[in-house]
């Protein structure tokens, strides 16, 4: 199976840790590109899951060579580029959304749809997680604002601003995995919503 993770911050920097590690215990067979322009932020340290020694690097880049070196294996590929064109969707099996916008996820959602391509929407805000598999067209894009320009972030500002980390990156991150693994196995995924 061929992945692309899109969005390496603070979701989809641990659920590659989760999909290394269905890697490393046999539970997953496949590679997976990893796309992110961005470069990790000193300040990120404590809700992502990268290293001081990251700092100032690529995500991509970051995670890629970190869990390739751990596996012994080259299964994550970097692609420091951020994903704004169908024609860079074209021969993945399962898309990933872990990204902060939704002009972003509108063009993975039609592109999948349109291609009888697999996906999942991963969001987190604070404690709230919502985790979204392939449905209908109308259906997936209801939970999109096209218009919405904004970039958010897997924390609320407030709390962030109050020195408070929440955890619901991390748990949508694992609920993904298991619904990556679920498709590899042939179950069906539901929707995922849930405040801890």
């Amino acid at each position: 199976m061929k992945v692309l993770i899109i969005g390496c911050g603070g979701i989809g920097s641990f659920l590659v840790r989760e999909l290394a590690d269905a890697i490393r215990w046999g539970q997953f067979e496949g590679v997976a590109d990893l796309a992110d322009p961005d470069v990790v932020e000193f300040r990120q340290l404590r809700y992502q899951n990268f290293t001081e020694a990251d700092v100032g690097r690529n995500k991509a880049e970051a995670l890629a060579e970190r869990y390739n070196r751990e596996l012994g294996a080259d299964v994550f590929r970097a692609v420091p580029t951020r994903i704004a064109k169908p024609s860079q969707l074209k021969g993945y099996d399962l898309v990933v959304l872990c990204v902060d916008n939704d002009p972003t996820r509108k063009l993975v959602i039609e592109h999948a749809h349109r291609n009888g391509v697999e996906f999942l929407d991963l969001r987190a805000t604070g404690r709230r997680v919502f985790a979204v598999p392939k449905l209908t067209l109308k259906e997936n894009l209801k939970f999109v604002d096209a218009g919405d320009r904004a970039e958010y972030s897997c924390q609320e500002g407030a709390d962030l601003k109050n020195g408070r980390i929440n955890l619901g990156n991390r748990i949508v991150a694992v609920i993904g995995a298991q619904m990556l693994l679920n498709l590899t196995r042939g179950h069906k995924n539901r929707i995922v919503s849930l405040v801890v």
